[in-house]
Protein backbone atom coordinates (compact mmCIF):
# COMPACT_ATOMS: atom_id res chain seq x y z
CA UNK A 1 0.00 0.00 0.00
CA UNK A 2 1.28 3.44 -0.88
CA UNK A 3 1.73 6.09 1.76
CA UNK A 4 -1.15 8.56 2.07
CA UNK A 5 -0.59 12.25 1.49
CA UNK A 6 -1.19 14.57 4.43
CA UNK A 7 -4.37 15.86 2.75
CA UNK A 8 -5.75 12.38 2.09
CA UNK A 9 -4.98 11.29 5.63
CA UNK A 10 -6.74 14.34 7.05
CA UNK A 11 -9.87 13.71 4.92
CA UNK A 12 -9.91 10.02 5.84
CA UNK A 13 -9.55 10.81 9.55
CA UNK A 14 -12.40 13.33 9.46
CA UNK A 15 -14.66 10.80 7.72
CA UNK A 16 -13.61 7.90 9.99
CA UNK A 17 -14.19 9.99 13.14
CA UNK A 18 -17.83 10.53 12.16
CA UNK A 19 -18.36 7.05 10.73
CA UNK A 20 -19.07 8.19 7.18
CA UNK A 21 -16.05 6.84 5.28
CA UNK A 22 -17.09 4.51 2.50
CA UNK A 23 -15.00 2.68 -0.05
CA UNK A 24 -11.83 3.95 -1.62
CA UNK A 25 -12.36 4.68 -5.30
CA UNK A 26 -10.55 2.71 -7.97
CA UNK A 27 -7.11 3.86 -9.02
CA UNK A 28 -7.34 6.53 -11.68
CA UNK A 29 -4.32 8.21 -13.28
CA UNK A 30 -6.16 11.57 -13.21
CA UNK A 31 -6.84 11.42 -9.45
CA UNK A 32 -4.65 11.55 -6.38
CA UNK A 33 -7.47 9.82 -4.47
CA UNK A 34 -11.22 9.30 -4.29
CA UNK A 35 -13.62 7.92 -1.67
CA UNK A 36 -17.30 7.50 -1.18
CA UNK A 37 -18.77 8.82 2.00
CA UNK A 38 -22.07 7.70 3.45
CA UNK A 39 -24.07 10.63 4.77
CA UNK A 40 -25.78 11.22 7.13
CA UNK A 41 -23.96 9.07 9.66
CA UNK A 42 -25.70 6.06 11.19
CA UNK A 43 -28.48 6.19 8.61
CA UNK A 44 -29.73 2.84 7.30
CA UNK A 45 -29.95 4.30 3.77
CA UNK A 46 -27.30 7.03 3.55
CA UNK A 47 -26.67 9.08 0.44
CA UNK A 48 -23.40 8.18 -1.28
CA UNK A 49 -21.30 11.28 -1.85
CA UNK A 50 -17.92 11.36 -3.55
CA UNK A 51 -14.70 12.98 -2.39
CA UNK A 52 -12.30 13.44 -5.28
CA UNK A 53 -8.85 14.96 -5.46
CA UNK A 54 -7.83 15.55 -9.09
CA UNK A 55 -4.09 15.55 -9.77
CA UNK A 56 -4.28 18.81 -11.70
CA UNK A 57 -6.03 20.79 -8.93
CA UNK A 58 -5.25 21.92 -5.41
CA UNK A 59 -8.83 21.53 -4.22
CA UNK A 60 -10.76 18.46 -3.20
CA UNK A 61 -14.22 18.03 -4.67
CA UNK A 62 -17.25 16.81 -2.77
CA UNK A 63 -20.11 15.83 -5.02
CA UNK A 64 -23.41 14.07 -5.20
CA UNK A 65 -24.20 12.28 -8.46
CA UNK A 66 -27.87 11.70 -9.21
CA UNK A 67 -29.39 9.55 -11.94
CA UNK A 68 -33.11 10.20 -12.37
CA UNK A 69 -34.81 6.83 -12.65
CA UNK A 70 -36.51 5.99 -15.93
CA UNK A 71 -39.90 5.51 -14.23
CA UNK A 72 -39.55 8.99 -12.72
CA UNK A 73 -38.72 10.48 -16.12
CA UNK A 74 -41.86 8.86 -17.56
CA UNK A 75 -43.99 10.05 -14.64
CA UNK A 76 -42.83 13.65 -15.04
CA UNK A 77 -43.37 13.55 -18.80
CA UNK A 78 -46.85 12.13 -18.26
CA UNK A 79 -47.77 15.06 -15.98
CA UNK A 80 -46.13 17.69 -18.17
CA UNK A 81 -44.22 17.17 -21.45
CA UNK A 82 -41.98 20.11 -20.45
CA UNK A 83 -41.61 18.89 -16.85
CA UNK A 84 -37.99 17.75 -17.06
CA UNK A 85 -36.97 20.92 -18.82
CA UNK A 86 -38.68 22.93 -16.08
CA UNK A 87 -37.03 20.81 -13.40
CA UNK A 88 -33.56 21.40 -14.82
CA UNK A 89 -34.23 25.13 -15.21
CA UNK A 90 -35.26 25.25 -11.55
CA UNK A 91 -32.23 23.10 -10.68
CA UNK A 92 -29.85 25.61 -12.31
CA UNK A 93 -31.44 28.56 -10.53
CA UNK A 94 -31.31 26.78 -7.19
CA UNK A 95 -27.65 25.80 -7.65
CA UNK A 96 -26.76 29.39 -8.37
CA UNK A 97 -28.74 30.65 -5.36
CA UNK A 98 -26.86 28.16 -3.14
CA UNK A 99 -23.49 29.08 -4.67
CA UNK A 100 -22.99 25.45 -5.72
CA UNK A 101 -21.30 24.12 -8.80
CA UNK A 102 -23.14 21.55 -10.90
CA UNK A 103 -23.11 19.40 -14.01
CA UNK A 104 -26.17 18.37 -15.99
CA UNK A 105 -26.50 15.61 -18.58
CA UNK A 106 -29.93 16.26 -20.13
CA UNK A 107 -29.76 13.32 -22.51
CA UNK A 108 -29.12 10.79 -19.73
CA UNK A 109 -31.25 12.56 -17.09
CA UNK A 110 -28.52 12.94 -14.51
CA UNK A 111 -26.86 15.71 -12.60
CA UNK A 112 -24.15 16.40 -10.05
CA UNK A 113 -24.08 18.83 -7.14
CA UNK A 114 -20.49 19.92 -6.54
CA UNK A 115 -18.53 21.90 -3.98
CA UNK A 116 -14.78 22.39 -3.59
CA UNK A 117 -12.52 22.88 -0.59
CA UNK A 118 -9.00 24.23 -0.89
CA UNK A 119 -6.39 22.76 1.47
CA UNK A 120 -5.63 26.11 3.11
CA UNK A 121 -9.26 26.33 4.29
CA UNK A 122 -9.69 22.71 5.28
CA UNK A 123 -10.84 22.36 8.84
CA UNK A 124 -13.02 19.63 10.27
CA UNK A 125 -15.87 22.12 10.69
CA UNK A 126 -15.62 23.38 7.11
CA UNK A 127 -15.36 19.83 5.80
CA UNK A 128 -18.63 18.83 7.49
CA UNK A 129 -20.35 22.10 6.60
CA UNK A 130 -19.48 21.43 2.95
CA UNK A 131 -20.62 17.80 3.12
CA UNK A 132 -23.93 18.93 4.64
CA UNK A 133 -24.34 21.64 1.98
CA UNK A 134 -23.91 19.11 -0.84
CA UNK A 135 -26.19 16.63 0.92
CA UNK A 136 -28.91 19.18 1.72
CA UNK A 137 -28.85 20.62 -1.80
CA UNK A 138 -29.19 17.12 -3.26
CA UNK A 139 -32.06 16.28 -0.90
CA UNK A 140 -33.82 19.54 -1.77
CA UNK A 141 -33.58 18.74 -5.48
CA UNK A 142 -34.84 15.20 -4.87
CA UNK A 143 -37.86 16.57 -2.98
CA UNK A 144 -38.45 19.02 -5.82
CA UNK A 145 -38.26 16.18 -8.34
CA UNK A 146 -40.88 14.29 -6.32
CA UNK A 147 -43.06 17.44 -6.34
CA UNK A 148 -42.90 17.42 -10.15
CA UNK A 149 -43.80 13.72 -10.26
CA UNK A 150 -46.71 14.06 -7.85
CA UNK A 151 -48.07 17.11 -9.66
CA UNK A 152 -47.47 19.48 -6.75
CA UNK A 153 -45.90 21.77 -9.33
CA UNK A 154 -48.68 22.12 -11.93
CA UNK A 155 -47.85 22.04 -15.67
CA UNK A 156 -49.12 25.57 -16.37
CA UNK A 157 -48.53 26.99 -12.92
CA UNK A 158 -45.73 28.67 -11.10
CA UNK A 159 -42.60 26.64 -10.44
CA UNK A 160 -42.91 27.10 -6.69
CA UNK A 161 -46.15 27.61 -4.80
CA UNK A 162 -45.28 29.48 -1.63
CA UNK A 163 -48.87 29.75 -0.31
CA UNK A 164 -48.18 27.19 2.40
CA UNK A 165 -45.51 29.33 4.05
CA UNK A 166 -47.32 31.35 6.66
CA UNK A 167 -45.10 33.40 8.93
CA UNK A 168 -47.89 35.10 10.87
CA UNK A 169 -47.95 35.06 14.67
CA UNK A 170 -47.75 31.53 16.03
CA UNK A 171 -46.43 29.96 12.83
CA UNK A 172 -43.07 31.71 12.79
CA UNK A 173 -39.83 30.95 14.50
CA UNK A 174 -39.42 34.73 14.80
CA UNK A 175 -42.31 35.38 17.23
Amino acid sequence: MTELSELEEKIRNYAIDEGILGKKGPDNPKLDFSYTINFPPNNPKPMKLMIIKPKDRKAIIIQSNVQIREDHVKAINKKDPQGLKKFFMLFQKYMLSQNMLYNIDLKKFRYSVIETIYPDGLTEQFFYTTVRAVFNTSVFMNITLMDFIMGAIPPGGKALNMDNLNYSNGDSMFT
